[in-house]
């Protein structure tokens, strides 16, 4: 993913690296919009950031900057702190399941990772407010019940739990975070009741260790495109 953000020294130039912590090779104004491209690495008691083909900045002089557009692909811009943000997209797994693009924002808005989410049953990949439809987690805004908190949970939760509740109306309930280990057992349990899941060991150990770490305050749930006007 590519991050917008602003240099925000303090009156001075930043410094453009041709790796991280190594020899300048160029200046940035205060004030510039940059766009970094890459994967954060520590070098020198910083934080580095690519912004281009070999030139990197410590990303302690930015701050990211979410642009506001009228079809802004992240509803979460307008929600501080931590969260973690899942877009339903049309790619599929397991027979039908469709994936959530799912990006993990630290309190500063910026990408810890991603990982790949699913929700509902296969056959039943329209979000409803029903009771019972085992229908993918409605699109919306929740908050975590205990930020940073991860549950053993056995069973079709994967040994992991993180309660949410919407902000908003549905009748339907019982709405968390965890690890689904039949999504690719290709059974009648293919999939969740209507939860968010990982569908991979890997991938639930970077969901958990983000919530522990960053305890996030909101999961926001959106289609591809969403329309802010």
């Amino acid at each position: 993913m590519i991050q917008q953000a602003i240099v925000t020294t303090s009156g001075d130039v930043l410094n453009v690296r041709s790796s991280p912590y190594g020899p300048v090779i160029d200046t940035v104004e205060p004030g510039t919009v940059v766009e970094v491209i890459g994967t954060p690495v520590p070098q020198g008691g910083l934080t580095w950031v690519p912004i281009g083909g070999d030139r990197w900045v410590s990303r302690e002089f930015l701050t990211v900057h979410n642009p506001t557009t009228q079809t802004d692909e992240h509803l979460a811009n307008t929600i501080p702190g931590p969260k973690i943000v899942a877009t339903q997209t049309q790619q599929t797994i397991a027979g039908g399941l469709k994936v959530y693009h799912t990006e993990l924002f630290d309190a500063g808005g910026w990408l810890v990772n991603t990982v790949r989410c699913i929700s509902g049953r296969i056959g039943q990949q329209t979000p409803s407010d029903q009771p019972g439809s085992q229908t993918p987690i409605p699109f919306g805004v929740y908050t975590f019940d205990i930020p940073g908190s991860v549950e053993y949970a056995g069973g079709e939760f994967g040994g992991v739990w993180s309660a949410v509740t919407p902000t908003f109306e549905t009748d339907r309930g019982g709405f968390g975070v965890h690890y689904d280990p039949s999504v690719f057992k290709d059974n009648e349990e293919t999939g969740t009741a209507g939860c968010l899941a990982t569908p991979t060991i890997e991938e639930r150990d970077l969901m958990t260790d983000f919530i522990r770490t960053h305890a996030p305050t909101h999961l926001i749930i959106q289609p591809e495109s969403i329309d802010n006007q």
